[in-house]
Order: structure tokens, then C-alpha cells, then sequence
């Protein structure tokens, strides 16, 4: 996505009366359409998920894009030439709407979880049920995330499946996170921030593997998770954020 539609979408703020969106209050473009009115706009290849009227806002169409995994939500006219980027905020609940209806979109296929299983570097915990935690060695919300997830999965009985994601702003991580793999490293040296020397090339082509994919996906920061649902979640997660992933 484009850095000017990023600023849009992170500023501007629509207030709603209505707590609801999906009805067909406008005649809206087709998903067509507005894949060609927008494709300018959006660097990297999208679908268009749904393009649905927004209830007791007329005129007003409601489009969900999905770039790999990670859904985006917009807004447009009836014609399909105007693009609105921001949240619609309801005013009755105070509920975010743009980002309960993004959430609803924050799924990976089938195909992408067995792809997903391929660049698992180590596991930590035991239980048939398991999420997939994205994570960078240097990530602070990453560290403030582990012993949530320590103490959850312990307590249900789920088993992580970690898959390293070194994020380019902080220059360490990469080396890091080969080292994890080269020594054979798990659980418990992540969480110390285990560093070592050995740079082997196994460690360096899994690393690489993961960035590429998981960049592909969507992914853009950590930490990320994946449930075995496919239901996706960023950002510290609470225990209640983390059981939606198994159910």
C-alpha cells in the first residue's frame, strides 16, 4: 500500500449514529470496479473481499481488500470515483466499526496454514490445539507478550509453534534469530535473548524463507499470531484474544 493511503487511513475519522454495517443502503460498484479505481493506489497484488452498502449512511459503500492475509477497509461512493480511508466510529456504542468489520476479514486460508507449518522453527508447550506466535528477538511487544502466552498455554493446554520474523528497524534481530536455529535454540533462550556468533547457512536460508513468505502473507510487524482457525491477531494479545485462536 502506498504511503498516501496509509496517511489517509490512519487519519480520518468518520462518526456514525448506526452500530451496524453490511445493508444495502446504496447502489454500490461492482468488485471489478473498484479493484480498477483503486489499483494505482495499492503497489501489491489484492482481492477484493466484499463491497456491501453501509447502513444509515447513504451513498455510502463499504469495501474490505485483502493484501495476502491482512484485510484493509475502506470506503467509497456509489460510482466507485471517491475513495474515503479512516474508521467509522459508532457514536450510540462507541464501537469501531471499520476495525470489528477488519477483524472479521483477519483469516488465513488452509493452504496458507500447511504453508505456515513449513517455517515453524521451534514449538514450545504440548496440546492438540496450537497457534502460530510471529516474533522478532528484539521486539519489546514481543517480550511483554511471552509470559501472557507462557501462562495461557500452559493453563489450556495449547502448544506455540514459533516461527522467527526479524523486522529491519532493529538490526540485530536477524543475526538472532539464525543463531536461534544454527544452535538449535528454543523457548527458553528466545525469551533470554540468547545471541551467539554461528551464522550457519541453514540458519540464514530459514530466516530468509520466513521473511519472504510471511511477507507475502501480509505480515508487517510482531507480534503477529495465527490460530489453527486461521483467525489472525496482532499486538499484545489478552487471554481472551488468544482463546478465539483455538475456537
Amino acid at each position: 500500500m502506498t504511503k498516501k493511503l496509509c496517511i489517509l487511513l490512519s487519519s480520518t475519522v468518520i462518526l456514525a449514529v448506526s452500530s451496524s454495517c453490511g445493508a444495502p443502503s446504496a447502489k454500490c460498484p461492482s468488485k471489478d470496479a473498484v479493484k480498477n479505481s483503486v489499483k494505482d493506489l495499492i503497489p501489491q497484488d489484492f482481492t477484493v473481499e466484499s463491497v456491501s452498502g453501509v447502513k444509515e449512511i447513504n451513498g455510502l459503500c463499504e469495501v474490505v481488500i485483502k493484501v495476502g492475509a491482512q484485510p484493509l477497509v475502506f470506503y467509497t461512493d456509489s460510482t466507485g470515483n471517491y475513495v474515503v480511508a479512516g474508521n467509522i466510529i459508532s457514536l450510540k456504542d462507541k464501537k469501531n466499526l471499520t476495525r470489528e468489520r477488519q477483524q472479521e476479514f483477519m483469516k488465513v486460508s488452509t493452504d496458507q496454514l500447511k504453508e505456515l507449518e513449513k517455517h515453524v522453527n521451534f514449538t514450545y508447550g504440548q496440546g492438540k490445539k496450537f497457534i502460530y506466535y510471529i516474533t522478532d528477538p528484539d521486539c519489546p511487544f514481543c517480550k511483554k507478550s511471552e509470559p501472557i502466552i507462557e501462562d495461557w498455554a500452559k493453563k489450556a493446554g495449547v502448544q506455540i509453534k514459533v516461527i522467527l520474523f526479524p523486522l529491519p528497524i532493529h538490526p540485530q534481530a536477524f543475526g538472532k534469530s539464525v543463531a536461534l536455529v544454527c544452535d538449535k535454540k528454543g523457548w527458553e533462550e528466545l525469551v533470554k535473548g540468547y545471541e551467539s556468533k554461528n551464522q550457519c547457512d541453514e540458519g540464514k536460508k530459514a530466516i530468509t524463507d520466513n521473511l519472504q513468505f510471511l511477507s507475502q502473507l501480509g505480515v508487517n510487524g510482531t507480534p503477529t499470531f495465527v490460530g489453527m482457525n486461521g483467525k489472525m491477531q496482532s499486538g499484545v494479545p489478552t487471554e481472551e484474544d488468544l482463546n478465539k485462536l483455538i475456537n
